[in-house]
């Protein structure tokens, strides 16, 4: 067990602290150009490792804090998984309190904790999902066009849980496919999902409010957006690659790589 929390604190607790830092700085360098401007002060630094909404530096990070939430309540997921019953049960409980009403601006909801229960959700049909294997049901071809028609009904009629879940198991069945008849596709990056989460935005943002802003040209709207597109995937990997080969640990911790 200490192992596991040792390994989640490196890979989950450093890459937010390190980042946290790395986008207020990116900020203020380039605050005249963002959409939501911040405020240099020392107070306001601080409050961007606990708070996230209005616009704070940290606000793509949340996930990393709600993950960190959801690792510490590992032993309870060793528990559930030990039955059907147990699993099923508490997926259930996660479908409920999903709907539970939070005040998500209270000063309390620090580090997203009043919002758990609406992420809980999601993380448990994750780990429901993979327990029981049932991608294995998601591979048929026939599933895949149901599966469309459920999610654009759910959309249709606003139900938002039901939308979601079925459009993570969606999602999950087209890669699926897609990966079966070019398995190579998705092999530039793969290993790199973490990294790009860690630093697509920022470039993205220099392609969006920059370079967009300057050469604003509505018949280069295309070009840009598969520039944001290769930006947000590729210069992330590219960092991380040559990060992989530096020798200090510290760094590789940092950018979420062992």
């Amino acid at each position: 067990m200490a192992d596991l929390y040792k390994d989640k604190f490196q890979r989950i607790v450093i890459p937010y602290l390190f980042f946290v830092v790395a986008y207020f700085v990116i900020k203020a360098l380039f605050n005249q150009f963002s959409k939501s401007p911040i405020e240099l002060s020392c107070a306001y630094f601080l409050k961007s490792f606990v708070y996230y909404r209005g616009g704070y530096p940290s606000q793509p990070l949340w996930y990393l804090a709600v993950l960190m939430f959801f690792m510490l309540m590992y032993p309870l997921f060793c528990y559930l998984c030990r039955s059907k019953w147990k699993m099923s049960t508490f997926l259930l409980f996660c479908c409920t309190v999903y709907f539970i009403d939070s005040d998500l601006e209270s000063p309390w909801n620090v580090c997203y904790i009043l919002e758990l229960h609406h992420y809980l959700v999601y993380f448990f049909f994750g780990i429901f999902f993979f327990r029981y294997e049932l991608f294995r049901y998601v591979e048929n071809v026939l599933l895949l066009p149901v599966l469309v028609v459920l999610y654009a009904v759910c959309y249709y009629y606003s139900i938002p849980l039901l939308t979601s879940l079925v459009g993570i198991v969606m999602m999950c069945a087209m890669c699926m496919k897609i990966a079966q008849h070019l398995p190579m596709l998705f092999s530039s990056f793969r290993e790199y999902i973490f990294q790009i989460y860690l630093m697509s935005l920022p470039f993205q943002n220099v392609v969006e409010l920059i370079l967009w802003r300057q050469l604003y040209d509505e018949r280069l709207f295309f070009f840009f957006y598969l520039l944001n597109v290769v930006a947000g995937l590729f210069v992330p990997v590219l960092i991380a690659k040559v990060i992989e080969r530096s020798d200090s640990t510290w760094l590789r911790h940092c950018f979420g790589l062992s």
